[in-house]
């Protein structure tokens, strides 16, 4: 598995929407909103950073601009991948890390605070600065920086800056996957442990079968109608299994097998055996039948993934 930060990132965002514990119905909505808010920003800052030398030309202004975004699209980086430790509630800060604490207080300096840097430093240290027009170059731009007690200039090389603040995010970033992936193992072995196809074992396809009948034969139709509500009963506890496990798309996926269900009972209740009667009840059932062994395959189907621990 590749440790590049773009890569990371995509993986990051593609395991928040395949992975069950992010889903919409478990993850608090606000942690999810800010989750998905930082990996947009990580895609479009490290797209932004990748741009400066295509950004440099005769135009001074432009020129300016072009520092001013560099610097802030790190800046961006750093904030998103805070956002999304806070998100899975990861204890971390850039300023953890020397080199980005020093790209930080840079930005901070140079293109976030120039006229009064360092006012909520501890200790206080304010500062303003300028990045001289003949300092900015296509790879590389110069900040001078002015202290209360001193100046200092300040080499910007836009590759380094790029890849330190990248491959160091990028460790963080590990961390934040590594999480995501104990959260989602966590969770699979939990509904393992309660498999949701185990409402079809016990004797499920002879209630099934049986449920299919000739109306003209009252002893049978009077079996049909208890298997109907057997079955039913079972029906009842998968899409409350659906539900208290947060699968609320496939408990109302099952909205037509109850009304199948109900169907079928009021036309063995109506003890009716005509022609048309009998063609619906044998209509309405090969329908009924075909969807149970579809909510069957989708039961099955989860508890393989909940079996299947992620890598």
């Amino acid at each position: 598995m590749t440790d590049n930060y773009h890569e990371i990132r995509d993986r990051i965002h593609q395991k928040s929407h395949s992975y069950f514990v992010f889903s919409r119905d478990r993850w608090n909505e606000t942690k999810r909103g800010m989750f998905y808010g930082a990996t947009d920003a990580l895609l479009d800052a490290g797209q932004a950073a990748q741009c400066y030398t295509n950004l440099i030309s005769s135009d001074t202004g432009a020129n300016l601009l072009a520092c001013y975004g560099f610097l802030q699209s790190l800046y961006v980086q750093q904030d998103a991948v805070l956002v999304l430790s806070r998100a899975l509630n990861i204890s971390w800060h850039p300023n953890n890390d020397d080199r980005l604490k020093e790209i930080r207080d840079i930005r901070n300096r140079l293109t976030g605070h120039p006229a009064l840097g360092g006012e909520h430093d501890r200790p206080r240290r304010l500062s303003s600065a300028i990045i001289p027009n003949d300092g900015i170059s296509s790879h590389s731009f110069r900040g001078h920086i002015y202290y209360e007690d001193g100046s200092k200039n300040v080499i910007v090389d836009v590759e380094a800056f790029r890849k330190d603040n990248e491959d160091r995010l990028a460790r963080q970033m590990r961390a934040v996957e590594a999480t995501m992936d104990n959260l989602e193992n966590e969770f699979r072995a939990e509904q393992a442990a309660h498999p949701l196809s185990s409402v079809f074992g016990n004797g499920f396809n002879y209630l099934v079968q049986r449920l299919h009948c000739d109306l003209s034969d009252e002893n049978r139709a009077i079996q049909a109608e208890t298997h109907a509500r057997m079955i039913l009963e079972r029906m009842d506890t998968l899409r409350h299994e659906f539900l208290t496990r947060g699968f609320k798309p496939e408990a109302d996926s099952m909205r037509n097998v109850f009304t199948g269900l109900d169907i079928l009972v009021g036309i063995l209740t109506s003890h009716t055996s005509s022609g048309p009667s009998q063609d619906h009840f044998d209509l309405v059932y090969d329908g009924l039948s075909k969807r149970i062994s579809s909510l069957r395959n989708v039961a099955e189907e989860l508890d393989s993934q909940f079996r299947t621990p992620v890598s």
